[in-house]
């Protein structure tokens, strides 16, 4: 079993073993998701199939390249919408959106995996000081400066309270800027979760959290050269 055709195999045993599809049920998906697959390789969008891709905001764009297309939504209209149906559904296993309740079930899907052969891939990233992230979360004594009573567990390397330190007006901002965003100024203590809450979370509540980052720092921020109003602010930082 070749690595890209992982993700088909899992596929056919959630709906086979796991959801209890009919065989023929089954097969009709993905024949489907084969017609799907030579539309979007012979449009350049991927090389051979659609279970190639394994990041589902790239899933969900290849969904809206589909569904734009007139000729495909036409053959998807003469196929009496079994395409649509066929991507649909593989995209709703993909997100995972009934997991949570298949429960122990899911080892029905427990197969052999090859390892995938290994790939260099180079990414360009503003170079970020360590030293300056480190000396932010010993400034602000190990608590998170979004509620000094959140509570995490004492890190080895440090024994004290585990922080992490967060660029308010994220890297990808760079550059709009004429001036570093690596300052003191810009970067917050903060406990695991309220980190991956502005990276993750639902707009109201980073907003609530953005509000009071701004109302900290902003006059900090302009003496460090970075000039933003609270919506500025909270519009880059979202």
């Amino acid at each position: 079993m070749s690595d890209i055709n992982v993700l088909k195999e899992y596929y056919v045993r959630y709906l086979r073993d796991v959801r209890g599809v009919k065989l023929s049920t089954v097969n009709h998906y993905l024949g489907a998701i084969n017609v799907v697959s030579k539309y979007l390789s012979d449009s350049g969008k991927i090389k051979k199939t659609i279970y190639e891709i394994d990041e589902l905001a790239e899933l969900e764009c290849i969904r809206e390249f589909l569904f734009a297309q007139p000729d495909f939504v036409e053959k998807d209209e003469r196929g009496n919408r079994m395409y649509s149906a066929g991507i649909n559904n593989y995209i709703r296993f993909a997100t995972g959106e009934d997991f949570g309740n298949i429960g122990n079930s899911v080892a029905l899907m427990d197969i052999e995996v090859p390892i995938s052969s290994k790939q260099t891939v180079t990414i360009e990233n503003w170079r970020r000081n360590g030293i300056i992230k480190k000396q932010s979360i010993e400034l602000a004594s190990f608590l998170c400066e979004i509620d000094s009573a959140h509570k995490t567990f004492i890190s080895a390397s440090t024994n004290e309270q585990y922080m992490e330190g967060h660029h308010a007006i994220p890297f990808k901002e760079q550059a709009h800027f004429k001036v570093s965003l690596d300052v003191y100024a810009n970067i917050v203590c903060l406990c695991p979760i309220c980190h991956r809450m502005l990276h993750y979370g639902i707009k109201n509540d980073k907003e609530t959290v953005l509000n009071k980052l701004y109302s900290d720092r902003a006059e900090r921020l302009a003496h460090s050269g970075i000039y933003l109003s609270k919506d500025e602010f909270i519009e880059k930082a979202i």
